[in-house]
């Protein structure tokens, strides 16, 4: 008996270790999810396509377009690079939760709520 006690306190730490959540929360594909249309505030939409090209779009009070700005993008990680037509390049660290995109840069974090899919 004194044997079995023995080889279960030996064996016993070994099988409460092993014992943890082995589900594997799922990878975010981040690039798959930017690929759409976001609008910020209702009056600034991005559009990021699969070609990594796209556009803004800032609306006036009536919902007109009054600027269009073509742009191409890339993403490396959780950072997100966009190049506009002038070759202006900015850089933001995102997250896309519960189809809000959110744009991290140093002045502040953006929100962009999902327009079209």
């Amino acid at each position: 008996m004194k044997k079995i006690l023995l080889l279960m306190a030996i064996i016993l730490p070994f099988v409460l270790t092993s014992c943890g959540d082995d589900k594997d929360e799922p990878k975010q594909n981040l690039e798959q999810e930017l690929i759409g249309g976001w609008i910020y505030n209702n009056y600034v939409i991005y559009v990021f396509n699969a070609d990594h090209t796209g556009f803004e779009n800032r609306l006036d009070s009536d919902g007109n377009i009054n600027e269009h700005n073509p742009f191409t993008w890339k993403l490396n990680g959780k950072m997100l690079n966009i190049k506009d037509s002038d070759g202006n390049d900015d850089t933001y660290e995102i997250s896309i939760k519960n189809n809000i995109l959110y744009l991290n840069e140093d002045g502040g974090t953006y929100e962009f709520h999902r327009a079209m899919g």
